[in-house]
């Protein structure tokens, strides 16, 4: 419960979407949030990884709705790999940097959205030395179209896009003159 004397008991909602005292209210909740999950990640991250299923969904969520929220959420987001271990952006980054680069310099993120009816893909990607995220909730596919924009170092590329050989573009394209 959050009370303020400058907000009016009787409004619309629509009053209270364009309202600059309740805009300044939710940033301050979204930076305490942001700041309590990052602490939490710091001091018990076994305990935060357990429950990044139930959490996950809403941490996606905000970081694809609030720019604030991802700057501060890219510190303790964490992906899934196939084999159950986590991984936040900048450790994915160092496991996957000689092997998961395309010709253009970008991280690839290999990913798998059933990993059930795709594990024969995530084998040969595994066998090949890549690491494989789940990206399987309801918000995924939204996050990964509006996380591809913002993170420009990094692309996503369901593992069962193409044969495990081309999922990472490696080969320079000869130019035509």
């Amino acid at each position: 419960v959050i009370d303020s004397p400058d907000i009016p008991l009787n409004v619309s909602r629509s009053y209270l979407q364009g309202d600059p005292n309740v805009k300044k209210i939710n940033a301050h909740i979204t930076k305490k949030v942001a700041d309590k999950l990052e602490e939490i990640f710091n001091k018990e991250r076994n305990e935060f990884e357990e429950k990044w299923e139930s959490l996950g969904l809403f941490v996606k969520y905000g970081m694809m709705t609030d720019d604030k929220f991802l700057e501060k959420a890219n510190k303790f987001f964490v992906m899934q790999d196939s084999a159950g271990k986590f991984y936040t952006l900048d450790e994915y980054k160092t496991a996957t940097e000689t092997t998961q680069k395309n010709k253009d310099g970008k991280q690839v993120i290999l990913y798998t959205t059933n990993p059930v009816q795709q594990d024969a893909f995530i084998q040969q990607a595994t066998a090949k030395g890549y690491f494989v995220v789940k990206m399987e909730t309801l918000v995924d596919a939204a996050f990964i179209n509006s996380v591809e924009m913002k993170w420009n170092d990094f692309i996503f590329t369901r593992v069962d896009a193409d044969i495990t050989d081309n999922l990472i573009d490696k080969t320079e394209t000869a130019e035509s003159i």
